[in-house]
C-alpha cells in the first residue's frame, strides 16, 4: 500500500464507523431528537469518508447542505411532535396514536 493511500485509510475508516454508529442510533433510539442526531452523524460520517477518498468540493458542499436541511426539518418535526403529543418519545407517540384510533369492528 502506498503512503498516500495508507494516509487516506484512517479517515475513511473513521467516517465509515461514524456512519454506522449514526445509522444504528437513528434506527434504535426511542427519542425523536436522538434520531435526528443519528442521521446527522451518519451524514457527517459519509462526508468524512467521501473527503478521504478525494471527492470534489461541490459534492461535499451539497452534502453539508443536505445535512443542514435534514437538521432543520428534523428539529421542526420534533417541535411539532412536542406540541401535538406533549413529548418526543416514540413509545409515547405510538401510544397516543393507538388511543386516538377507533376500535376495530370485532371488538
Amino acid at each position: 500500500m502506498s503512503g498516500a493511500s495508507a494516509s487516506m485509510l484512517a479517515p475513511f475508516a473513521a467516517g465509515v464507523l461514524i456512519l454506522l454508529v449514526g445509522a444504528v442510533s437513528a434506527s434504535t433510539s426511542p427519542n425523536a431528537l436522538h434520531r435526528v442526531a443519528g442521521v446527522l452523524a451518519a451524514i457527517c460520517g459519509s462526508l468524512l469518508s467521501l473527503a478521504a477518498l478525494g471527492m470534489g468540493q461541490d459534492v461535499l458542499l451539497a452534502g453539508a447542505a443536505v445535512a443542514l436541511a435534514q437538521v432543520i426539518v428534523g428539529v421542526a418535526l420534533a417541535v411539532r411532535l412536542q406540541e401535538a403529543y406533549g413529548g418526543i418519545e416514540v413509545d409515547d407517540i405510538d401510544a397516543a396514536d393507538a388511543a386516538a384510533e377507533p376500535p376495530e369492528r370485532g371488538e
